[in-house]
């Protein structure tokens, strides 16, 4: 009985509209962290030429440096949101996240700025990993793969309005988009009185001990499939706006606004996901996804004025919004309870990951084959995979776990 009434209080707050906006408002936080700066790159790496050749790259490593704090630091928060009190843990990470997010405002010294940024990295993977972590907590089957949807959502769509903002900050400063991370801080304040942390299933010594180890290589595919990904969709926040700017002319708050289309449509294709479930397996899904997303990138690489390229935007996001969520229901779907902290933890450490060697590796491209044709390079490579998935699905019959 006791159970039962849990399980009844937990579906009646958990459907809260109020919750779920302060659930997933900390959850939005994680994407705002790396991209609302984008549109002030280049004005950035003008600001800092004194240095030398080296400011290229160092520019870009400003805006994923955090990625690689976050991969590295994201399965070490899945251990501890085993052993901890999850809200605990999520409240400091978001408060920490804030004051190093603001901080880039008031540096003016580009090797500090990478150091607040790599602090802003640890703080993102705890708070990742967490929001992960409660969500699997929250809710189960069906209002799972909504929630995911919903908080693929807030993501896409809060980081769209403040991608904006930060375009037109842009044109103003560079350094005033660091102030939006101020956000943080009213994020925190609305989640202390609306979240709560939920009962951790104990278990005896025995049951424990029929638990097998955790089995890594069960959900190598998700986190191979999250590292490609974001390899690929990083190209347009590192990478686009330097071409848009210098070859195309574009001005940067149409930059933010580019940026504003691919986290809209991300929300769109987020908030599609349950009904394309319903219709489509996962392959099928990956198969649908990554043919958007790779024609997304053929606009760009082929067709050159604004309109075009606002319009491959708005493909791509539509694509890693289907691609996001349906990775993540895939985990969920392999996982057990008790693997999900570390499970998820590994997923958002391959996600960083991504986004860390995504200017790494196609600056090489860039460097040999120049900006348009590496852009082509990987449409194919992109469109190539979703054939794959389309192949296991025939091969398969349909046929995967949910």
């Amino acid at each position: 009985m006791q159970n039962k009434t849990y399980e009844e209080l937990l579906f009646y707050f958990t459907e809260n509209k109020v919750f779920k906006a302060s659930l997933f408002s900390i959850a939005a936080t994680t994407v705002l962290g790396a991209t609302i700066i984008a549109p002030s790159l280049p004005a950035l790496q003008n600001h800092f030429l004194h240095i030398g050749h080296s400011v290229e790259i160092l520019s870009k490593l400003i805006l994923t440096i955090p990625a690689l704090f976050m991969m590295l630091f994201s399965p070490i928060a899945g251990f501890m949101y085993e052993k901890f009190k999850k809200l605990n843990i999520i409240f400091i990470s978001l408060f920490i996240w804030s004051l190093a997010g603001i901080a880039g405002f008031f540096l003016n010294n580009i090797y500090y700025i990478l150091f607040s940024r790599s602090i802003l990295g640890i703080s993102a993977a705890f708070l990742m990993t967490g929001i992960g972590v409660l969500l699997a907590d929250y809710y189960t089957g069906i209002r799972r793969e909504k929630a995911l949807a919903l908080q693929g959502f807030f993501m896409a769509f809060g980081g769209g309005i403040f991608l904006i903002l930060g375009g037109y900050l842009a044109d103003l400063d560079w350094r005033y988009p660091f102030l939006v991370y101020f956000l943080g801080i009213l994020i925190l304040i609305f989640a202390f009185f609306q979240l709560f942390e939920p009962i951790k299933h104990t278990h005896n010594n025995h049951t424990k001990t029929l638990h097998p180890p955790f089995n890594f290589t069960k959900f190598l595919p998700v986190y191979i499939m999250a590292i490609f990904c974001m390899t690929c969709f990083y190209i347009a926040p590192t990478q686009l706006p330097f071409f848009m700017t210098q070859d195309l002319g574009i001005k940067q708050s149409n930059i933010g606004k580019c940026m504003a289309a691919a986290s809209v449509a991300m929300a769109l294709g987020s908030l599609l996901y349950p009904r394309v479930r319903k219709l489509f397996n996962i392959y099928e899904i990956f198969f649908i996804a990554f043919s958007i997303f790779g024609i997304g990138f053929a606009c760009i690489s082929l067709l050159h004025d604004f309109k075009s390229i606002l319009i491959g935007f708005g493909l791509i996001g539509v694509g890693i919004g289907l691609i996001t969520v349906n990775n993540n229901a895939w985990l969920f779907s392999l996982a057990y309870e008790y693997e999900r902290p570390r499970a998820y933890g590994f997923l958002a450490s391959s996600l960083f990951m991504g986004q860390f060697i995504s200017p790494l590796l196609t600056q090489i491209f860039v460097h040999y084959i120049g900006m348009v044709k590496m852009v082509g390079v990987f449409s194919l490579m992109i469109l190539g995979s979703g054939f794959l998935f389309l192949l296991f699905s025939l091969k398969n019959g349909g046929k995967i776990e949910r």
